[in-house]
């Protein structure tokens, strides 16, 4: 009997579920307009994730062609960073014995060192919470282009909104050395207006709200 009585709760939330889409108004992009751009007032800086400073890279690091290595050394000439040596040593792996340089952000590279209290999921999907970050952009909306069906997820309808948008990235970043070293932003800013983000947007209250990371 609990089992029956379950079952038929079940298919009652699952058809409210559907009745309430099949009620609902499709989304227009005048509706979804808003949601995206809330998302990018929080969540449109483009950043780093080097959140904390100074950074030091070992004598093997340097020589490994990791992305740091190749990047710091163009941030310090355009005078964004400055570095300094540091001796180091480390009994359990005897190759990265050595001299490292500790690289750290200039007057200049600080203007680009936001403290702003923002949530990111990590390469794991777990919530992250962080003070700070290096940031070098900042996308705002051009327009909304299409959206998928809104489908119910934990009870409330959400859809996957695809927008074009315009940047403003940093000055240095006309560098060519620059973007050369920090392909993904210089992707993103060739893709003004014409490649297209994602965001989610959830109904709430009767309008479309942006779902940010780990809601």
């Amino acid at each position: 009997m609990k089992r029956m009585w379950q079952a038929a709760l079940a298919a009652a939330v699952a058809l409210g579920t559907a009745g309430a889409q099949a009620g609902m108004p499709a989304p227009t992009a005048k509706d979804l307009t808003p949601a995206v751009q809330a998302f990018l007032a929080e969540h449109g800086d483009l950043c780093l994730a080097w959140y904390d400073w100074p950074r030091d890279l070992t004598a093997a690091q340097l020589q490994s062609g990791m992305n740091e290595a190749v990047q710091m050394p163009v941030l310090e000439r355009l005078g964004i960073v400055q570095s300094v040596p540091v001796p180091v040593s480390v009994a359990d792996t005897p190759k990265e014995e050595g001299p490292a340089r500790r690289y750290a952000l200039t007057d200049k590279g600080r203007q680009y060192y936001l403290h702003r209290k923002h949530t990111v999921l990590n390469v794991h999907n777990r919530v992250e919470e962080h003070d700070a970050d290096f940031c070098v952009a900042h996308l705002s909306l051009d327009r909304v282009v299409r959206w998928s069906p809104p489908e119910s997820v934990n009870g409330q309808l959400e859809t996957q909104v695809h927008y074009t948008y315009h940047i403003k990235a940093a000055a240095w970043m006309a560098d060519p050395q620059a973007r050369q070293v920090l392909p993904v932003i210089d992707r993103i800013i060739r893709g003004e207006g014409t490649l297209l983000m994602s965001a989610t947007a959830r109904l709430r209250d009767g309008k479309w709200v942006p779902v940010l990371p780990g809601q």
